[in-house]
C-alpha cells in the first residue's frame, strides 16, 4: 500500500527510483520534548524520522530529515507512555531508540502506528492506517469530548433538510398546511391594497357609500379568513410537530439499543440523556414554531417587495435599500450565534452529567461528606451554562435594536421620496398609505427573522447532536449473512485474543483456551487483571481487536446477534433490577413466560419464600435499581431471571460476592440448579466456590498465568496456591477476631 503525504516531507527524503513510502505518521513533539511537527515515515527497507522546529521552515523551506535507520536493523516496534506524551521506541541492536516523540492525544494513533510498522516489518505491507486522534478528518479541529461530530464542517442546510425528511410520512397534512400557507399570503397582503382603494377611490368628493362599505367588509373578511387559516395551520403544525418528535425519539431511543457498550464507555449518561431530552425538545421548537414562521415571513418578504414594485417601482427601489444591509448583518450575526449555542449545548450536556453522576451516587456523597464539594462542582457547570446563555442573549440585544434602526430608516425614506412623489402628482396618496403599510407589515418578518435565527440556531445545533447519534455506526453488528447454529452446543474457543477498550492500552493479550460442553470454567486473578473483559467479549459486547472467539466452531461475529444473546446468559456481581415489580424484572428475557414459569425459576433461585412475604406478592414493586431488597434478594431475583432464560452458557461474575454468609449459601444451592447441563463461566472472588470447577483459569495483567484444576494449581503452589493460602489465612484471622468479641461471624 502507498501513503500519500505532504510534498515538503516527501521533498526532504532521499527515495530511490521507484521507491514509495509505505507507512506515514505525522506528531506534534520533536524528540527532545519541545513542540514541533515531526513525521515518522518508512519505506518497505528505509525509516526516518523528519522535522521541523516551531518558527523554522528547514533549509530551502524543507523539514529536515532527524534520523534515519534501516528497517532491517529495526525490531519489535512498540509504544511507550510518558509524562503526558508518548513515543515510538524500537530494538536496535541490544538497545532501545527513540524513533518519534508525540503529546498524550496522540498516544491511540501512535500505538496503532506500532502495530503497522511491526507489520511492515514481517511482510512488507500494512493495513490501512487507523486514525487514533479525536479530531477532525477533514479539518484537523479537536473533536468536542461528548460528540464525534466536527461543528465547524457541518452544513447547516443540510441539517434542515434532515429534519424536513422526518415529515414525508405526513406528505398529505404538509400539502394542506402549503395550501394555507399561500392562502394567508394572499390575504396578509390584501388589506392594504384595500386600504389604498378606499382612499383613492372613496374618500373623494362624490357619493361612493356602496363601494365604501363593499370594501370595508372585504377588509374586515380578510381579517377574519385570515385568523381562522392561522388558528387552523398552527394547530396542523403543534400536530404535525409533536408527531414528528414521536417519530424522532422512538428512532433516537432504537439507536441507542443498538449502539455497542463502547459507545457509552465515552460518554456520560447525562450527555446521552440530554440527547434525548433537551435536543428533541429544542427539535421539536424548530418543527412547530421555526420552520412555518421561516416559510410564511420569507414568503411575506417575497411578497411585500412584488406589491411595492405593482404600485410603483421608483420609489420601491428607495424603500427596500436598507434589505441587503439588514441580510448582510444577519448572515453575520447567524455564524456568531452558531458558535455561541453550540458552546451552550455542550455546557448543557457537561450539565447533565454531572447532575446524573451526583444523583446516581448519592449514598456515596452523603457517606464521605462530599455535599460541598458537589455544590461548588454543579455551581460551576451552572455559572458555565449561565456565561454562555448570557453571551447569547447579549448578542441578540446588541443586534436586535441595529435592525430595527434600520427597517425606520427605510421607513424615513418612504416618506420623504413618497411624500415627494405625492407633491409632484406622481404617486396618489393611497399609493403611499399602502407604501407605508406594506413596509410597516415588512418590520415583522425582517425582525422574526432575526430572532428565528437565535432560536433556529438552537434548534438546528440541537439536531446536528440528534443526527450524530443516528448516524453513529454500532461497533458490534448484526452479520450480513449471520450463521444460525439452531440448538447450541457450548463448545466455547479463545484463540489468540487480544483487546483493549482504548487502542493505546491492551486490557487483554494472546489469550487461548478450550472450553468443552457442559465444563464449568473458573477465572480467578486479582482486580484489573482481565476477568470481566475476557467474560465481556464472550458476550459479545465488544470484539477482539486480534484474534477470534468462537462458539461450537463459528466466529461470534458470523453468529446471529439475536440467537447468540439468547443462548448466553449472565448473572453479574451486582444485579441490576429496573424499576417495576418482581414478575417484571424476572421474566425480563422472556417477557412472554407465564406465571406459573416465573414462580418455578424464583423456587428455583431460591427467592419465592421471600417474594411471597411481600404485601403485593410477584407483583411487588422492586424501587430505583432494587433498593426496597436485600443485596442477596437483588442477587436471587437475577439468578431467577437466568433460570428462566434458560442459556445453553452461563455466565457467573462474582455472584457472591456482596452478600452475608446465610444469603451465600442460599445462592449456591440456587446456582447449583442453574449450572446443570450447561457451559459455565465462574469469576470467583472466594476460591473456596471453585473446588468443584472442571479447570481454573488465573489471570493477571492481562494474561492467562496458569490453568488446571484447584488440586493441579494447589501443587502447582504458583499465583493461585498464593491467593487462596491469603484468603484462608484472612478468614481464620476474621474467625478468632469474632470467638474473642463473643460474636457470631
Amino acid at each position: 500500500m502507498v501513503i500519500e503525504i505532504a510534498d515538503p516531507v516527501r521533498r526532504a527524503l532521499p527515495l530511490k527510483d521507484g521507491e514509495e513510502v509505505a507507512f506515514a505518521l505525522e506528531t506534534d513533539l520533536l524528540t527532545n520534548g519541545r513542540y514541533g511537527e515531526s513525521w515518522l515515515v518508512a519505506t518497505g527497507d528505509r525509516v526516518w524520522r523528519v522535522e521541523r522546529p516551531p518558527g523554522s521552515a528547514g533549509v530551502d523551506g524543507r523539514p529536515q530529515i532527524g534520523a534515519a535507520w534501516a528497517m532491517e536493523d529495526l525490531s519489535e516496534f512498540s509504544y511507550e507512555e510518558l509524562v503526558d506524551a508518548g513515543s515510538i521506541v524500537a530494538k536496535l541492536g541490544g538497545r532501545t531508540v527513540e524513533l518519534v516523540r508525540g503529546t498524550a492525544p496522540h498516544g491511540p494513533q501512535m500505538a496503532m502506528a506500532a502495530k503497522q510498522l511491526n507489520l511492515l516489518q514481517a511482510d512488507g505491507d500494512a493495513p490501512p492506517f487507523v486514525e487514533g486522534r479525536r479530531v477532525c478528518p477533514k479539518c484537523k479541529r479537536p473533536l468536542p469530548k461528548d460528540s464525534d461530530v466536527c461543528e465547524g464542517c457541518l452544513n447547516r442546510g443540510q441539517t434542515l433538510l434532515r429534519v424536513l425528511r422526518f415529515l414525508k410520512p405526513y406528505r398529505a397534512y404538509v400539502a394542506v398546511s402549503a395550501l394555507l400557507l399561500v392562502l394567508g399570503l394572499g390575504l396578509t397582503l390584501a388589506p392594504p391594497y384595500i386600504g389604498k382603494l378606499i382612499v383613492d377611490r372613496v374618500l373623494t368628493p362624490g357619493d361612493r357609500t356602496g363601494l365604501f362599505v363593499t370594501l370595508i367588509g372585504a377588509l374586515v373578511g380578510a381579517w377574519a379568513l385570515l385568523t381562522v387559516i392561522q388558528i387552523i395551520r398552527f394547530w396542523m403544525s403543534a400536530w404535525l410537530g409533536n408527531r414528528v418528535i414521536v417519530d424522532i425519539r422512538r428512532q433516537l431511543f432504537a439507536h441507542l439499543q443498538a449502539l455497542s457498550l463502547g459507545y457509552y464507555d465515552r460518554r456520560t449518561l447525562g450527555s446521552v440523556m440530554s440527547r434525548m431530552t433537551n435536543d428533541t425538545g429544542a427539535l421539536y421548537e424548530v418543527l412547530v414554531d421555526g420552520i412555518p414562521f421561516i416559510l410564511s415571513e420569507g414568503l411575506l418578504l417575497i411578497g411585500i417587495p412584488i406589491m411595492l414594485f405593482m404600485i410603483n417601482w421608483q420609489v420601491a427601489v428607495w424603500t427596500l435599500l436598507p434589505v441587503p444591509i439588514i441580510l448582510f448583518l444577519v448572515r453575520r450575526f447567524r455564524r456568531r450565534i452558531f458558535r455561541i449555542w453550540r458552546r451552550y449545548w455542550h455546557s448543557w450536556s457537561r450539565l447533565s452529567g454531572a447532575l446524573s453522576g451526583v444523583l446516581g451516587g448519592m449514598r456515596i456523597v452523603k457517606a464521605f461528606r462530599g455535599e460541598q464539594s458537589e455544590i461548588d462542582r454543579f455551581g460551576r457547570r451552572i455559572r458555565e451554562l449561565a456565561d454562555t446563555g448570557y453571551a447569547a442573549e447579549t448578542a441578540w440585544a446588541t443586534f436586535f435594536p441595529i435592525i430595527v434602526f434600520l427597517v425606520s430608516v427605510g421607513t424615513a425614506v418612504v416618506w420623504y421620496v413618497g411624500g415627494i412623489a405625492v407633491l409632484n402628482n406622481a404617486m396618489t396618496l393611497g399609493d403611499l398609505l399602502a407604501f407605508i403599510t406594506y413596509l410597516a407589515l415588512m418590520q415583522r418578518p425582517l425582525q422574526v427573522l432575526t430572532r428565528l435565527i437565535d432560536w433556529t440556531s438552537r434548534g438546528l445545533t440541537a439536531a446536528e447532536r440528534v443526527f450524530e447519534v443516528l448516524d453513529t455506526i454500532p461497533a458490534i453488528q448484526q452479520p450480513k449473512d449471520p450463521v444460525h447454529l439452531g440448538e447450541y452446543v457450548g463448545n466455547v474457543r479463545f484463540e489468540n485474543v487480544q483487546f483493549g477498550y482504548e487502542r493505546a492500552h491492551e486490557v487483554l493479550h494472546d489469550i487461548s483456551f478450550e472450553v468443552k460442553p457442559g465444563e464449568m470454567i473458573g477465572i480467578v486473578g486479582p482486580s484489573g487483571s482481565g476477568k470481566t473483559t475476557l467474560v465481556n467479549l464472550l458476550l459479545r459486547f465488544y470484539d477482539p481487536s486480534e484474534g477470534s472467539v468462537t462458539i461450537d466452531g463459528v466466529d461470534l461475529r458470523e453468529l446471529d446477534l439475536d440467537e447468540l444473546r439468547r443462548n448466553l446468559g449472565v448473572v453479574p456481581q451486582e444485579s441490576y433490577l429496573f424499576p417495576g415489580s418482581v414478575r417484571h424484572n424476572i421474566a425480563y428475557g422472556r417477557p412472554e413466560a407465564s406465571l406459573e414459569e416465573v414462580v418455578l425459576a424464583a423456587k428455583a433461585a431460591n427467592a419465592h419464600d421471600f417474594i411471597a412475604k411481600f404485601p403485593d406478592g410477584y407483583d411487588s414493586y422492586v424501587g430505583e435499581r432494587g433498593q426496597r431488597l436485600s443485596g442477596g434478594e437483588r442477587q436471587r431475583i437475577a439468578i431467577a431471571r437466568a433460570i428462566l432464560h434458560n442459556p445453553k452458557i452461563l455466565i457467573l461474575d462474582e455472584a457472591t460476592s456482596s452478600v452475608d454468609t446465610e444469603a451465600e449459601r442460599m445462592i449456591q444451592e440456587a446456582i447449583a440448579k442453574l449450572v446443570e447441563g450447561r457451559t459455565v463461566f465462574v469469576i470467583a472472588h472466594r476460591l473456596s466456590t471453585l473446588r468443584n470447577a472442571d479447570r481454573i483459569l488465573v489471570m493477571n495483567e492481562g494474561r492467562i498465568e496458569e490453568m488446571g484444576t484447584h488440586d493441579e494449581l494447589m501443587k502447582q503452589e504458583g499465583i493461585y496456591h498464593k491467593f487462596l493460602t491469603m484468603q484462608q489465612e484472612l478468614a481464620k484471622v476474621r474467625a478468632d477476631y469474632f470467638e474473642f468479641a463473643g460474636v457470631e461471624a
